[in-house]
């Protein structure tokens, strides 16, 4: 089992100060420390800390402490950080600990001590008012007012109107999409994600088929191979791949590089 505890030069002090620091942790970042903060001994999988913010995927948290990294290497810019054997990065371990769960695949993360008593006086602070440092942007100070919706506003919006609407519907093979879970199986092959994991009961088989080359592109009926079409995606990652137009390959590098992982 994996356990990787790197040092880090960064005190409990200098912890709070970049908590505090609006530019470093986004009100995001904070949600999750608080989070991981109250499980149990400061640690929990991503898969869980997820489902307890309520974020689609743990692949979001990854990509998160990705970004949270990067700044905090920008503000302390001395500091030697945990790195790979090929010299990258390392970003999750710069505010966690980490260690292989008991599934293949998932991992612990734990809130480092120095971090952990930080969060612990940012919290207590937080409760008698102390304000978090806003960064200006452009040398003009950051407002921060929530957006008001005027009751004439929202009076005038409708929806549920039919109207009939013209498009081109592709068959899909059934027997196909079988063939090509039964190769693959149900995890997402851009980033992973299994929803019989997450969800439990509710998401056992449940998972999209994206067809390698679109069948709209192909546009005429056509022999499938399951193998070589077709692979298992989740909705979000089906969805990019089609917005962006780009391969699962092309995906799948595009998260490794947002995140370091």
């Amino acid at each position: 089992m994996g356990i990787h505890r790197d040092n880090l030069d960064i005190s409990a002090e200098i912890w709070l100060e970049l908590l505090k620091d609006s530019s470093v942790f986004k009100d995001n970042d904070i949600a999750l420390m608080k989070a991981l903060y109250n499980c149990k001994g400061c640690r929990e999988t991503a898969s869980k800390l997820a489902l307890i913010l309520g974020v689609s995927r743990y692949s979001v948290l990854n990509l998160q402490i990705g970004r949270l990294g990067k700044r905090i290497i920008n503000k302390l810019p001395n500091v030697k950080f945990p790195t790979n054997k090929n010299g990258t990065i390392r970003y999750w371990l710069i505010p966690f600990w980490s260690e292989d769960a008991e599934k293949k695949g998932q991992y612990y993360w734990e809130l480092r001590p120095e971090l952990k008593r930080a969060i612990e006086k940012f919290l207590n602070e937080d409760k008698i008012g102390t304000p978090r440092l806003i960064v200006p942007i452009n040398n003009e100070p950051e407002v921060q007012i929530a957006q008001e919706i005027t009751d004439n506003e929202i009076s005038n919006l409708y929806e549920g109107v039919k109207k009939q609407i013209t498009v081109n519907a592709y068959e899909r093979n059934p027997k196909a999409r079988q063939l090509c879970l039964q190769k693959y199986g149900f995890k997402c092959c851009v980033c992973g994600f299994d929803f019989e994991e997450v969800y439990g009961e509710i998401g056992i088989g449940y998972i999209e088929v994206h067809h390698l080359t679109p069948l709209n592109e192909i546009n005429k009926e056509y022999q499938v191979n399951p193998v070589n079409d077709l692979r298992p995606v989740c909705p979000n990652c089906h969805s990019m791949l089609h917005k962006a137009n780009l391969s699962i390959e092309q995906l799948r590098d595009t998260l490794r590089k947002e995140s370091n992982f």
